[in-house]
């Protein structure tokens, strides 16, 4: 395949991207693929951004997992990491059958109801029980991460309703990210998806990623967690209705 041609003002609008992206990572530990991955299909096929992000998310994903891996609960790490490497592998197989049209109103169908939940959802409480949940959060998370580079949610939604601590939490979660993406990188590997291009366009865009999650990690005290997800919510919602308007676009 041809490389992706180079356009400065493109890839400007990019790097920005990915730094806003990664500054809510930074606080969060999760979430720069539900903003990069719609804005960057904006600019470049979901085959060719999906690749690119991925690798972004190792860099950053070791860059936040190395900080907290201590404090993981590895409990839920040997539970959650196999069935996210099935639900990939389920995930990448979709990827290169289906039409970017059809992916798009997915992913944007898929970001308006989790915005939607996440703003409304009542504080989580502890209480769910590992099994089978750690399986379906797994697999769900690992098949949202190769077909959308947004696995992040279903994890982070059975994670906050099986920790407590603030600590344990952002550990967990944050490794179950950094393996995911180490899955996801595999796959797309043995897909024959990660070609030049991709690799090009991620060396690019790394330096901005960084940037954005140690910016991220150095305000996350000061910011109210619950007015922050909220935010988010908002910002989910309207991506994922720009993505639905794009893909109705693309089949009238």
């Amino acid at each position: 395949m041809d490389l992706i041609p180079f356009d400065l003002g493109t890839w400007a609008a990019c790097a920005a991207i990915i730094f806003g992206a990664y500054v809510v990572f930074g606080i969060t530990t999760f979430g720069a693929a539900m903003f990069a991955v719609p804005l960057l299909a904006m600019f470049f096929p979901l085959a060719f951004v999906l690749p690119m992000c991925v690798l972004i998310d190792v860099c950053a994903a070791l860059a936040m997992g190395s900080r907290f891996s201590r404090q993981a609960d590895r409990g839920e790490l040997a539970w959650m990491a196999p069935s996210s490497l099935a639900g990939a592998l389920a995930g990448v197989t979709l990827l290169v059958t289906l039409s970017q049209a059809w992916l798009l109103g997915v992913l944007g169908a898929f970001l308006c109801l989790y915005g939607v939940y996440s703003g409304l959802a009542p504080a989580p409480t502890r209480g769910i029980p590992r099994h089978p949940w750690a399986v379906v959060s797994g697999f769900c998370g690992g098949a949202a991460g190769t077909l959308f580079g947004v696995g992040a949610p279903p994890y982070a939604v059975y994670l906050s309703r099986r920790l407590t601590d603030v600590t344990a939490l952002r550990a967990t979660l944050s490794n179950m990210v950094l393996l995911s993406t180490s899955i996801r990188t595999l796959v797309f590997i043995g897909g024959g998806l990660m070609l030049a291009d991709r690799v090009v366009g991620a060396l690019l865009l790394v330096p901005c990623a960084l940037a954005g999650t140690a910016l991220g990690h150095r305000i996350q005290l000061g910011v109210s967690r619950r007015a922050l997800l909220r935010a988010i919510s908002f910002m989910l919602v309207l991506i994922g209705a720009s993505l639905l308007l794009r893909a109705w676009r693309w089949t009238a």
